[in-house]
């Protein structure tokens, strides 16, 4: 076996990165080859130069520290002015939890340094492999969904489909309202000669909602100059997946060879893109601008929300813990 085996696994990774790059760059799993290789290089990394250069290793559990820190307090902050505007509701509370165990690992890291064991040395390398991947991974994660929620609708949109959201009364809520203009913007960024393309409003009625969004969404367009004829509701989706099932239902009985636009909120771009790739929905998504102290719990959420529904993620989260976990058994 190597006396280093994080730098063959790093090795591994970023050969799969590169490759992933070439082949699919707009994947959100060629970031999660890049982020696997960075951590198992780092563990690598440590259990050299804890060897021969301790400074090394202080210098790098330093840095950890203090993205592990600033990364916690961030989401632990977030989550307190949330609650405060908006009550506790589950997502908020898991931003502030999701906060709460970074700043736990940083106290299991004190104690453990102070008590010392072997085995215990070993958890914690795990550990702190877990968390440092994780947390490099939600970072560029929230990269990912910043810049692809500011990409641009192709010239050739004939269709927008508006994703649902929460209603206020019987009227869209800021978030919605905020999809719904950046949908008005790409009709308006057509050629001017060019017809107005066609809005699918897509959004059934919640249980505790008094009609359906897609009728909320209508009245907005209609109050915002769209005439009716260029408003197509669909009423029955329950969530994303539906959206894009039902909407290019609809668009493919009423309208042949459309070009859709999908529009929802920026931190949901990339699950929209990936729901509509395995419902082999063709459409382009683009983001709506969400108020800045929501964005970073949505995205949060967001982000659990792709590491169950993608479990690439995951499984190269197991992977990356077999190689500690393999390295302490063999060294025995």
């Amino acid at each position: 076996m190597p006396e280093y085996p994080e730098y063959v696994a790093a090795a591994v990774f970023a050969v799969g990165g590169v490759v992933h790059a070439v082949l699919a760059p707009h994947r959100f799993s060629t970031a999660v080859l890049f982020c696997l290789a960075v951590t198992s290089a780092g563990l690598g990394e440590a259990a050299r130069s804890a060897e021969t250069h301790p400074t090394v290793v202080t210098v790098l559990a330093v840095a950890a520290l203090l993205m592990t820190l600033a990364l916690g307090l961030l989401l632990l902050v977030d989550s307190i002015v949330l609650v405060r505007r908006y009550g506790p509701q589950a997502s908020l509370l898991a931003t502030g939890a999701a906060g709460c165990a970074l700043l736990a690992v940083l106290g299991l890291d004190a104690v453990v340094q102070t008590a010392g064991g072997e085995v215990a040395g070993a958890l914690m390398v795990a550990v702190n492999a877990a968390a440092g991947y994780l947390s490099l991974l939600f970072l560029a994660f929230t990269v990912y969904v910043f810049v692809r929620g500011r990409s641009t609708p192709p010239p050739e949109t004939t269709h927008v489909v508006v994703l649902g959201a929460g209603l206020n009364g019987d009227r869209p809520g800021p978030l919605l309202r905020r999809r719904l203009e950046r949908a008005l913007a790409v009709d308006d960024a057509g050629a001017p000669d060019a017809d107005g393309v066609v809005f699918v409003v897509s959004g059934g009625r919640g249980d505790d909602e008094v009609r359906s969004e897609a009728d909320a969404m209508a009245d907005y367009l209609r109050a915002r100059g769209v005439a009716a004829d260029r408003i197509v509701r669909e009423d029955r989706s329950v969530n994303t997946g539906q959206n894009l099932r039902f909407s290019a239902a609809l668009m493919d009985r009423t309208a042949s060879g459309h070009r859709a636009t999908v529009v929802t909120s920026g931190f949901h771009v990339y699950r929209t893109a990936l729901l509509a790739r395995r419902a082999g929905v063709l459409v382009h998504v683009v983001g709506a601008p969400t108020s800045p102290a929501y964005w970073l719990s949505a995205t949060l959420r967001e982000f659990a929300a792709v590491l169950w529904l993608d479990r690439l993620p995951l499984i190269g989260l197991s992977l990356l813990l077999a190689v500690p976990v393999a390295t302490a058994v063999f060294q025995r």
